[in-house]
């Protein structure tokens, strides 16, 4: 990543400062260097700091230029007794002229699982240009950058939730635009959003509340029979956010990590291959591809030893064909900046990551 090569520190804000720093970059927003507290709930991090996303505004969809036009949200509930991983992702990938809605649960607690994906028909599909409206058989989604809500449906459940943004967001790599083995990537995310609401499984209904990451994605995934990647949002103990790229090519490997502070402030770093730690692999019956479920996350600069490990079943394989991808519930524990820390989080991973 280009922006990851420059081996320097550069502070954004008033005043503007440079030093040098091995293979991290630290971006403090206007707003953070005035303000020295929270950023405002649903506010771009990045203020101050040229963007190329907003998220007041894109969570509209992009039309033919999103080529694959992306939104999903995570999250960790609880109900009961129970923790629940929830996934909720609809993707229309124009240029291929295919959409589809995908929605998984998980009982951290129990181990039951279940996912559901479904195609959808272009005359039943709707996402507006003009802002956060996505309906489509089996999932409404409206809302804005402050507050959403999401029906969703499947053959074995249901849910009904309210979010409501409780801190700034997040664009990825500082602006929001990146490389990804070769092509153009644009991503924002709300990484702290409040959810309540009810989920149904089984017939079973519970009242549910916790935490959910919203992210927001678009541009020409370079899918390849070759290429995969892996993907985590870590939330931390201490109030930070880590989302963490590891794209792997022919040639090439991209590993890094964008961290969002609660006060609006960013630090951008490299992060050792994830692959070099991967450990006990699971090989899916379905698709053949084999996942690791076991991560020992390193980010020197950030002095940071996390250890990464799948919660659940094993087996949290979404789709199939060259749309299969590992979407799992996971945890966090270890040092970050030198000091205990827990988490969530969420892993996904496209492609064979066999050894």
């Amino acid at each position: 990543m280009t922006m990851l090569s420059r081996r320097r520190l550069l502070t954004i804000g008033a005043p503007v400062a440079a030093a040098a720093v091995l293979c991290t970059t630290v971006l403090t927003t206007a707003q953070a260097d005035e303000s020295h507290s929270s950023a405002a709930a649903g506010t771009t991090a990045g203020t101050g700091i040229p963007a190329s996303v907003n998220a007041s505004t894109d969570l509209a969809s992009q039309g033919a230029k999103g080529k694959s036009d992306s939104i999903y949200f995570t999250s960790q509930v609880k109900s009961k007794g129970h923790t629940f991983g929830i996934l909720v992702h609809t993707v229309n990938a124009v240029e291929a002229d295919q959409r589809i809605m995908s929605v998984a649960v998980t009982d951290e607690t129990t181990g039951w699982y279940k996912n559901y994906q479904v195609p959808v028909a272009k005359d039943d599909y709707t996402w507006s240009t003009e802002g956060l409206n996505i309906k489509m058989p089996g999932l409404t989604w409206t809302g804005d950058a402050k507050q959403m809500s999401v029906q969703a449906s499947t053959p074995w459940g249901a849910l009904d939730l309210d979010f409501e943004t409780k801190g700034p967001a997040m664009n990825y790599a500082g602006t929001g635009e990146f490389d990804m083995l070769g092509k153009r990537q644009y991503e924002f995310a709300l990484p702290a959003m409040r959810t309540t609401g009810t989920l149904t499984l089984e017939g079973q209904t519970h009242k549910v509340s916790g935490e959910s990451w919203l992210d927001r994605q678009w541009g020409e995934l370079p899918l390849g029979a070759s290429n995969h990647w892996t993907w985590m949002n870590l939330s931390l103990s201490n109030g930070d956010k880590v989302a963490i790229w590891d794209a792997v090519g022919n040639k090439e490997e991209n590993s890094w990590a964008t961290v969002l502070h609660p006060d609006g402030s960013y630090e951008l770093a490299a992060v050792k291959p994830l692959a070099d730690s991967a450990d006990k692999f699971w090989t899916s019956p379905t698709s053949g591809q084999s996942y690791p479920t076991r991560w020992r996350v390193q980010i020197p600069s950030l002095k940071a030893d996390l250890n990464v490990r799948v919660t659940g079943t094993k087996g949290q394989e979404i789709g199939a064909g060259q749309l299969s991808r590992f979407e799992g519930t996971a945890t966090t524990t270890g040092i970050y900046k030198g000091k205990p820390v827990t988490g969530h989080n969420f892993v996904e991973m496209v492609g064979n990551w066999s050894k």
